[in-house]
């Protein structure tokens, strides 16, 4: 099992905090069937919590037999380690406050063998990317014993979102029953209105389902995932387009996104959104 590197940082290093911290929500409007997909931001808890946890409450009444993590991969792929651009882990999984979080090992080695050398089995990436381990204690709160498939991906050309996107389909038709959970901020660090309008631009494609990496003149997309949300916008049995469920920035839910007073500082918007059928 992998040992825990984020705590204290990002969450509570204690079981009875990271519980309470966790503890399952009710939602207005319930996703009804799988696949599915919620988007999930990265973050301490103090900045990012309301927003997990409107997203998770959103998917809290599926059945999934499996979650598959997608996540950013902040840091350079090591030259060692290419022509690999996806990771994931060797090991069943990892201890945060003292509960292993299991990883879908029989799946990761099946697809480790089919998508070599693209996918690879790399800890020293998922050690170094905090959004997982932040993120795992949210997956078990919500879905209790559920294998985790963790995907961190590397900045994508178009060829390699497509090898990224036949993984996701062939995950699918292996497991029906799949929630994806996408790790992303709406975009990077950066002064308002530059923050704002980044984020617009982002949640407009979205909302539209049309692609991130085709930046029109005078538009900037800097959220850090797009990689993996542009393989999952592809995937047949989802709609492709996300309907927006809240804006929050270091203040708390907002009820839109617009720009800060302060121009000096810098400034990171949450969205909480989902893919997929409601009761609603």
């Amino acid at each position: 099992m992998l040992n825990s590197y984020h705590h204290m940082i990002f969450y509570p290093e204690e079981r009875e905090a990271l519980s309470l911290a966790t503890k399952k929500r009710e939602a207005k409007a319930y996703l009804r069937s799988l696949p599915s997909a919620i988007l999930v931001p990265h973050a301490a808890y103090q900045f990012s919590l309301e927003a997990l946890h409107r997203s998770f409450s959103v998917a809290g009444n599926l059945k999934p037999s499996l979650i598959v993590f997608l996540g950013p991969l902040h840091q350079e792929v090591l030259q060692a380690d290419e022509p690999a651009f996806l990771f994931t882990s060797k090991q069943d999984g990892i201890t945060i406050a003292g509960r292993e979080h299991r990883f879908a090992t029989t799946l990761i080695g099946e697809l480790s063998v089919a998508y070599a050398p693209f996918f690879a089995q790399e800890d020293s990436y998922l050690a170094e990317e905090p959004a997982l381990e932040l993120t795992l204690p949210m997956i078990h709160s919500y879905f209790v014993d559920v294998p985790v498939l963790p995907i961190l991906a590397s900045s994508c050309s178009s060829e390699q979102v497509k090898t990224y996107h036949k993984l996701l389909e062939s995950v699918v038709a292996r497991e029906r029953n799949v929630l994806f959970i996408v790790s992303a901020n709406a975009n990077a660090l950066l002064p308002s209105p530059q923050a704002e309008e980044d984020a617009k631009t982002f949640i407009s494609r979205l909302q539209a389902g049309t692609s991130l990496l085709e930046i029109r003149r005078g538009e900037r997309i800097s959220s850090c995932n797009i990689s993996s949300l542009e393989a999952l916008r592809q995937v047949g049995s989802l709609s492709g387009k996300w309907i927006i469920n809240g804006f929050f920035d270091k203040q708390g839910e907002q009820p839109e996104l617009k720009n800060h007073t302060d121009t000096k500082e810098k400034h990171v918007w949450h969205i909480s959104a989902y893919q997929g059928e409601t009761n609603a």
